[in-house]
């Protein structure tokens, strides 16, 4: 059941004065809305299970954690963010991530630095065993350019070597390890 509070007067803490409250709202857009304010959020949390990798080629982790977004703004800013829980294999070879355009077919703001590639982020886990975990963030931010809609996808690669690294979950399947669904957000933020 919905609640309604009717007042027909609002006073200031004072007492000296009243606050208008009627039509306050009336009229209101995103265009009213001040630079910085956001102005939508989408996101994909799917329950997608363990997913192994094990090259040194750009490879889309899974087609089922993407996220679309329809830009309001052409001038707007995307905040793309990306949680994961990421399982290193116990090996040497460290491990990169980034989030792709796939309806584009380009990277996002990705920078070089002498002959280093470009990522979102990087791993190397040599801990205990084949079992070790983190929970892994990446983010961009990126100018939407043109209103319309885009699909970003979440890429990784491996250093060098053939051994599996994991997605959501740990190597092992044991009621003693875990699984957590990955989260892949975009907040548009108005310029």
């Amino acid at each position: 059941m919905a609640s309604k509070i009717k007042v027909d007067q609002i006073q200031t803490a004072d007492g000296t004065g009243t606050i208008a409250l009627q039509n306050q709202l009336s009229g209101m857009t995103n265009l009213s809305l001040p630079t910085g304010s956001v102005l939508q959020v989408v996101t994909n949390m799917p329950n997608i299970g363990s997913h192994g990798l094990s090259t040194s080629s750009w490879t889309e982790v899974s087609s089922s954690f993407r996220q679309t977004i329809t830009p309001i703004y052409s001038n707007s800013k995307l905040i793309i963010e990306v949680l994961f829980m990421f399982g290193g294999n116990n090996t040497s070879n460290i491990t990169h991530f980034k989030i792709h355009d796939q309806t584009n077919g380009s990277d996002v703001e990705l920078s070089t630095a002498g002959s280093r590639q470009g990522v979102h982020g990087s791993a190397r886990q040599v801990d205990a065993d084949i079992n070790d975990v983190d929970m892994m963030y990446i983010q961009t931010v990126t100018t939407a350019g043109n209103t319309n809609a885009r699909t970003y996808g979440f890429y990784a690669k491996n250093e060098s070597g053939s051994s599996a690294k994991y997605y959501f979950t740990s190597a092992s399947n044991s009621s003693a390890l875990s699984h957590a669904k990955p989260i892949f957000k975009i907040t548009e933020i108005k310029q």
